[in-house]
């Protein structure tokens, strides 16, 4: 085995002060010729992070086709084309990687962390992963299995996903923006191949697609890029327009936990509204947590689900607030848990903090809910992996990727007026209410919604 010095250097480029994670630079962003766009900022750094953003997910499904985005997630490194599924994953750990797929209503991520040298052959593999699978009825079956196994799993625990999920439902009735992200039996039940590959060939296509890499040349990336990606073709596909509806949803069969799990949801921003920071900064100042903080001391402790809420109601287990945001719409939701026997209590709980949004908003949590905002921005930039697939959404969401001293800025600017704006803007919507488990002491929609209004 080859002997190499310590002191010899691992790429031929001069070494950086160490100051900052963060890239100064500014993204550099090209069109292939077939219209995939390539973004890429170059950190100087010996480890990459290089994936793909699909502009395809369960919003793009239809009751023909429902569940597919969750089969090509799970069989984002199978067969291929030019390559069996054992090959795919072997050229993987040759490279010491692994590839995270994330299929969510509006987006599918590819991503991973590889040397810097490695850039051009982890293109390869993406490239062939989301340009020529091969989707065998027999993988479909194996995966509709293993989803089978997860429905139950997912009825039991209740988790943040599962609430988003009946959330979503509530509020987007009857619309493909109601279909769950997480496995359900009637869906997976009702998956077959030939739906599977007809949807992947609809969306998969060059104009939806964007290729995003952080710690390489930008020429290289596109050079890699139009030789892996460069036959891909189509034409890009526009969802159905989004319609907020509002509703009452209280699925049989979930919340084996014993609990009462109950969301309030309002129609919110979209990513190019102008008051998206304002939302941002309204979502923090609410906050929240569970009653036992495992973030250690003051993690979240001053939020207004934290005072107001967890700090005063011993019967609340847990009280968060949180928002999905999406091309042309959003949703805002208060999610709190309880025993059964105080679930009215905690609608009634939830249902003030909801119309306190619209009101008095103090000097100091302001200055704070912005300041956590700031943070949670700077933060994710200071990952690798979290810039690389931020500048792919950037780049779907905005065609252009905002600096951080831009994103500061508009936070800087969010006023209390602007807070209580959006918060009224919130509360004009009407209600979704999103009851699991134990829901007998929960009222109906319309007698919380009057609540609200009143």
């Amino acid at each position: 085995m080859p002997k190499v010095p310590l002191d010899e250097p691992m790429i031929a480029e001069p070494a950086k002060a160490a100051t900052s994670v963060v890239p100064t630079d500014a993204p550099a962003i090209t069109t292939l010729p077939n219209g995939i766009r390539v973004v890429t900022v170059d950190d100087k750094q010996a480890i990459s992070a290089v994936g793909v953003v699909v502009e395809s997910g369960s919003r793009f499904e239809d009751e023909m086709t429902a569940g597919s985005s969750l089969v090509l997630e799970k069989l984002a490194l199978g067969p291929t084309a030019n390559h069996t599924a054992l090959a795919m994953n072997r050229a993987l750990d040759g490279m010491g990687t692994q590839l995270q797929v994330q299929a969510s209503r509006e987006l599918t991520t590819y991503s991973a962390e590889v040397i810097r040298t490695d850039v051009p052959a982890m293109l390869e593999i993406l490239g062939e992963a989301i340009s020529s699978p091969k989707i065998n009825s027999w993988d479909v079956n194996a995966v509709k299995k293993s989803l089978l196994e997860q429905v139950g799993e997912f009825a039991d625990m209740v988790d943040e996903n599962v609430v988003s999920d009946f959330a979503h439902a509530a509020a987007f009735t009857n619309t493909p923006l109601s279909l769950p992200t997480t496995p359900t039996k009637m869906i997976v039940e009702g998956i077959n191949s030939e739906a599977v590959k007809g949807f992947f060939e609809k969306h998969y296509t060059a104009p939806s697609i964007v290729i995003s890499c952080v710690g390489a040349e930008h020429d290289a990336v596109v050079e890699a890029a139009d030789k892996y990606f460069g036959k891909i073709g189509g034409e890009k596909v526009t969802p159905s327009p989004a319609k907020y509806q509002g509703g009452d949803v209280r699925p049989y069969g979930y919340g084996g936990d014993g609990m009462a799990h109950v969301a309030l949801s309002f129609e919110s921003v979209n990513w190019t509204d102008k008051a998206l920071a304002a939302v941002s900064v309204l979502q923090m100042m609410m906050g929240g947590g569970g009653s036992f903080s495992a973030g250690g001391p003051g993690k979240g402790m001053y939020t207004r689900l934290y005072e107001k809420v967890l700090n005063r109601y011993p019967f609340v287990q847990s009280a968060t607030c949180s928002q999905s945001i999406y091309s042309d719409t959003g949703l805002f939701t208060l999610y709190g848990i309880s025993d059964p026997q105080y679930a009215n209590n905690l609608v009634a709980v939830l249902v003030e903090q909801a119309t306190a949004m619209a009101g008095p908003v103090d000097a100091q949590e302001l200055a704070r809910a912005k300041n956590l905002v700031k943070s949670y921005v700077l933060m994710h930039l200071e990952s690798r992996i979290y810039l690389q697939d931020d500048l792919g959404r950037s780049v779907i969401s905005f065609n252009e990727v905002k600096s951080a001293d831009t994103l500061c800025k508009e936070i800087d600017a969010v006023t209390a007026k602007d807070v209580q704006d959006v918060a009224a803007r919130l509360l004009s919507s009407p209600l979704s209410l999103a009851a699991i488990g134990d829901v007998s002491g929960i009222p109906q929609r319309d007698v919380v919604a009057r609540q609200i209004t009143a």
